[in-house]
């Protein structure tokens, strides 16, 4: 990511405007003269505006920089969810304002926002829906938004986010999904405090409605919707809206539709090794764990998923990046540690608890370096572990088999995936359905998949799963409820 130089200030605005835009500079120079001819002030110091551009091959974006030096310009990769959020990384006001090149608030926003600014309750917002057109089903659709913010609470990016910047650092900002990031954010968001419905109108361009078609661009918003809370590959809804290929970060690019079977040939040289490492409670070894990683991996990054003891330092004092999860769950640990690594090529899943090997990874990375498979799982084969978790796995790993006509042998949470193809899965899952979710969307996907025997040794501490029985039922439950969960919604999953 590159910036251009903006002159610093010892009173931080109220708030930050951040643009992602992709090849829409005409829409882009519209808002940015709205926006500097109101002259938009927060106690005479003027708001930040960033534009986040994740095209730098656009050359009509220098014109832009060049008629609007004040804005601060920031080049990220693509991807609406990936630029909103390196904008939000360079941001310096209390809250941020995610607003789409083609939208705009009408005046009396920001008296709106600074009267909510001082009730630590309210954690975000989003202003009032109204679309720039004046056909009568304009209105219907505006009523409709209306009653989905209401009722079920679910803004959309396209009416305008606010969210405290203070708040959007500690969920980890957007996910790196191609569609529905928005739907994402505002469903954490509200795990942590009030998302107020604004007053102030929000001014959206009708071009996608009127360019689709007015019934089909609305129908196919609220279907897509639906697949989602039904566990629909967001990389599946994205090539449904976009009607062309979408990369990760779910901006529309031209070319062949993009497909699983392609995944194979445009891997190039796979190099950059990355390594999340969840952890509870793993103040005894977690030091030990990230000292044992091999020399070839670039990053590591340990998430501290609501540790009570010393975990964090431990890692820290190990070298590893460390970032906190405080909400308990398997899953959420891998997605905030996902959200906060450094663009790699491979991932590698690995526990903190020391049971397993950190130099096996060689094991793991090599066929997917070697362009051989895209998951490789490691296969425990029961060594080490109690009874009751060696139960709970195989009737897991049978019914999958047989659901999904596969030939799995393992669950195991030490694991190697291409980064690529790990975001174009659409993982969900928070809790310990995490690694069934990934080997069954995987299957479904048509992934090249391999496991590979890998050696294990006694844990250091009480496993979170398997220590006590009354664990070992509720993460069993867990993974069966996922499972059910998978099969039932799989004919959802094949929409394209």
């Amino acid at each position: 990511m590159d910036t251009s130089r903006w002159p610093t200030s010892d009173v931080s605005p109220l708030v930050s405007i951040v643009v992602p835009v992709i090849r829409d500079t005409g829409a882009l120079e519209e808002l940015l003269e709205i926006l500097a001819s109101r002259k938009v002030a927060n106690e005479g110091h003027a708001d930040e505006v960033i534009v986040v551009n994740g095209d730098p091959e656009d050359r009509s974006i220098e014109q832009a920089r060049e008629r609007f030096p004040d804005v601060r310009w920031v080049t990220s990769r693509v991807g609406r969810g990936r630029q909103m959020n390196a904008g939000a990384a360079v941001a310096v006001g209390r809250w941020l304002l995610f607003l789409h090149a083609d939208s705009y608030p009408d005046p009396g926003w920001l008296e709106e926002l600074r009267q909510i600014d001082g009730d630590q309750r309210i954690v975000g917002g989003a202003f009032l829906f109204k679309l720039r057109s004046r056909v009568g089903i304009a209105r219907l659709i505006e009523w409709g938004v209306a009653w989905r913010v209401r009722w079920l609470g679910l803004p959309y990016g396209d009416q305008g986010f606010v969210v405290r910047r203070g708040i959007f650092n500690r969920i980890h900002g957007f996910s790196s999904i191609p569609i529905m990031e928005d739907v994402d954010l505002v469903r954490r968001l509200q795990c942590e405090g009030q998302v107020r419905r604004l007053e102030t109108p929000i001014r959206v361009s009708a071009r996608r409605w009127e360019r689709d078609g007015w019934a089909r661009r609305t129908c196919l918003n609220l279907w897509l919707l639906v697949l989602f809370y039904f566990g629909v590959s967001p990389d599946r809804l994205a090539r449904r809206y976009y009607g062309a290929t979408v990369n990760p970060g779910g901006i529309k690019t031209f070319g062949p539709k993009r497909s699983w079977s392609s995944l194979e040939g445009s891997a190039g040289a796979l190099s950059l090794v990355g390594v999340v490492i969840p952890a509870l409670n793993e103040e005894d070894a977690i030091q030990q764990v990230v000292a044992d990683i091999p020399e070839f991996v670039s990053s590591v990054t340990v998430v501290d998923n609501g540790s009570t003891d010393r975990t964090r330092e431990r890692a820290e004092a190990g070298g590893a990046r460390v970032v906190t999860e405080s909400r308990r769950g398997y899953g959420r640990a891998c997605l905030a540690g996902l959200r906060e690594m450094p663009d790699v090529d491979v991932v590698v899943f690995l526990d903190g608890d020391r049971s397993d090997y950190p130099a096996s990874m060689v094991e793991l990375v090599t066929p997917i370096l070697e362009r051989r498979a895209d998951l490789v799982i490691g296969d425990r084969s029961g060594v080490m572990r109690p009874a009751i978790a060696r139960f709970g796995t195989g009737l897991c790993v049978g019914l999958i088999n047989l659901l999904w006509h596969t030939a799995y042998r393992d669950l195991g949470p030490f694991r190697a995936i291409r980064r690529d193809a790990l975001d174009l899965l659409g993982m969900n899952d928070q809790t310990w359905g995490w690694t069934i979710e990934m080997q069954v969307k995987s299957a479904e996907a048509g992934l090249r998949i391999l496991e590979v025997p890998i050696r294990q040794r006694a844990r250091i501490g009480r496993s979170k799963i398997s220590g006590t029985f009354a664990g070992s039922m509720r993460s069993g439950a867990r993974m069966l409820v996922t499972i059910w969960w998978l099969w039932w919604s799989r004919a959802a999953r094949r929409v394209r």
